[in-house]
């Protein structure tokens, strides 16, 4: 992935989470940015749509704990969390030639 599929990868992936979330994340500090540190600081730097698809249900239980953590607030469902990679995936499939 080159340095502006990045970028755009990841202002999607921010973007999906930060709604996705939202309750329990509060909408006025879940920016998409704060959404990929969150998720950078569990799956890390290199996260890709090929790792968001192959997530574990370990690593989405820790995402949602680390939501939590991250906003002080209750963590969101695995559910929400789930939703968020689906849709982060709709946006950027993990094989886009399929």
């Amino acid at each position: 992935m080159n340095a502006l599929d990045r970028m755009d990868f990841e202002q999607a992936m921010g973007e999906e989470f930060a709604e996705c979330l939202t309750p329990p994340l509060p909408f006025e500090e879940a920016s998409s940015h704060e959404c990929c540190e969150v998720i950078w600081t569990v799956l890390g730097d290199g996260v890709d749509p090929q790792m968001l698809a192959a997530a574990t249900a370990d690593q989405i239980a820790a995402l949602a704990a680390e939501f939590g953590s991250y906003f002080e607030v209750g963590a969101p469902s695995g559910e929400q969390i789930i939703s968020a990679i689906d849709r982060t995936l709709r946006r950027w499939p993990a094989n886009p030639d399929l």
